[in-house]
């Protein structure tokens, strides 16, 4: 795994711009681990023990009901930390992590990230826009089934959303590397497999996206935009 000073990360996100000190701390108290895709970095409902640095990779961020049925909230990506509230809270894990492709992670014990927080000041406000990102994801998740009115819509919005998070995509043909499946789909949009292979096909139809493979590209933006907010 590169060092934080080699990481391509470095300054791009809160806990990858920390001073030297605070970030040499980091380096030497957390353990360097390499998950597989599909496997299991913490569960919901576990207690919480350590808090993920994310390095690489993506990792989807799932809750479940009593009854068995799942959402995915959203994908992690390379430079986020994971299981931060639950930390600060010293209480149990609100969601499960599972690792979607090749990841490397820095894993903190709690006890060493509370040292970190209370040593370096810079450490806490790095906390402090991690919680607030995890709250504005939250938000729009809510959002987005609260005031969605269809399948298609909310669709829409989930490749916005994508196209909002990814700086590097051409326009107005904006390419997105698709690794979901319509199963993945509807758990992140509260629908069923079948509902959202029906909207994804009327999207392509409709010539708003057009999808080769694990290519999805975005062909009329304002097409889009108009079908994320009817």
């Amino acid at each position: 795994m590169l060092k934080c000073l080699n990481c391509p990360q470095l300054g791009k996100n809160p806990f990858c711009s920390l001073g030297s000190d605070a970030q040499a701390f980091l380096e030497e108290s957390s353990t360097e681990l390499s998950y597989p895709q599909g496997s299991i970095i913490f569960r919901e409902g576990d207690q919480s023990h350590a808090v993920y640095f994310l390095c690489s990779g993506k990792v989807k961020l799932c809750a479940s009901s009593k009854d068995g049925r799942t959402m995915i909230l959203r994908i992690a990506q390379a430079g986020e930390v994971l299981g931060i509230s639950a930390a600060l809270a010293k209480g149990e894990f609100e969601v499960t992590a599972e690792v979607l492709e090749p990841s490397s992670v820095r894993v903190l014990k709690n006890k060493d990230f509370d040292q970190m927080l209370h040593r370096y000041e810079e450490a806490g406000a790095a906390a402090a826009k991690s919680l607030v990102r995890d709250y504005k994801a939250a938000f729009d998740d809510a959002r987005m089934l609260a005031l969605s009115s269809s399948a298609k819509s909310r669709l829409a919005m989930l490749i916005l959303g994508w196209s909002a998070t990814n700086a590097k995509l051409p326009v107005p043909a904006a390419f997105i590397k698709m690794t979901f499946t319509h199963d993945d789909l509807g758990a992140m949009t509260a629908t069923s497999r079948e509902t959202m292979t029906r909207a994804l096909g009327q999207l392509q139809r409709d010539k708003i996206i057009a999808v080769h493979g694990i290519a999805l590209t975005v062909l009329n933006p304002s097409a889009l935009e108009a079908y994320a907010t009817s």
